[in-house]
C-alpha cells in the first residue's frame, strides 16, 4: 500500500492515514478495548493540528456509525475541550455576576453612608456626592426619600 502511494508520487496526508488506520481498526473486528487500546498508539504516533480535529472526528463518526461501535482518545479530547470552554464560559458568567453583586453591595453601602450624612449633617448634596462618588442627583433623591 505505501509503495503504491510512493510509486505514484502520492503521499497521504496525516489526516487520511489516521482515519484510513481507525476504519482498518473496525473493519477487522477488534473489540472496542482492542480498538482503544490499538488507537491510543495511533493517535499519538500521529497527532493531528487541532485544525483537522474536527474533520477526523467527524470521519470516525461515519465510520462508528457505519460500524456501530462508540470511538473515544481524539473524539473524548475535543468533547472535553468542549466542556472545559463551557466550563470556563459559566466560571466567566459566575465571576461576572459575583462582580455585578459586589458592585451593589457597595453601592448600597454608599447609599447609606449618604443617608446618615444627610440625617446626621447639615452637608449639602455636592459634598456628600464628592465624598461617598455617588452622582448629585442620587444624593437629591436619597435626602427626597428622608425627608417624607
Amino acid at each position: 500500500m505505501t509503495e503504491t502511494y510512493l510509486i505514484a508520487g502520492l503521499i497521504p496526508k496525516r489526516k487520511d492515514v489516521k482515519i484510513a488506520l481507525m476504519r482498518l481498526l473496525y473493519e477487522r473486528g477488534h473489540s472496542r478495548e482492542q480498538i482503544v487500546r490499538l488507537f491510543n498508539i495511533i493517535d499519538w504516533m500521529l497527532q493531528l493540528p487541532k485544525a483537522l480535529e474536527p474533520e477526523f472526528v467527524q470521519a470516525v463518526n461515519a465510520i462508528q456509525e457505519e460500524k456501530h461501535m462508540p470511538y473515544v482518545n481524539t473524539i473524548e479530547r475535543v468533547e472535553r475541550e468542549k466542556a472545559v470552554q463551557e466550563g470556563r464560559r459559566e466560571t466567566l458568567e459566575e465571576a461576572e455576576q459575583r462582580v455585578k453583586e459586589a458592585e451593589q453591595r457597595s453601592l448600597e453601602s454608599k447609599r447609606n453612608a449618604a443617608r446618615k450624612l444627610i440625617a446626621l449633617t447639615e452637608m449639602n448634596d455636592r459634598l456628600i456626592a464628592d465624598i461617598e462618588e455617588l452622582p448629585v442627583e442620587e444624593v437629591e433623591k436619597l435626602r427626597a426619600e428622608t425627608q417624607h
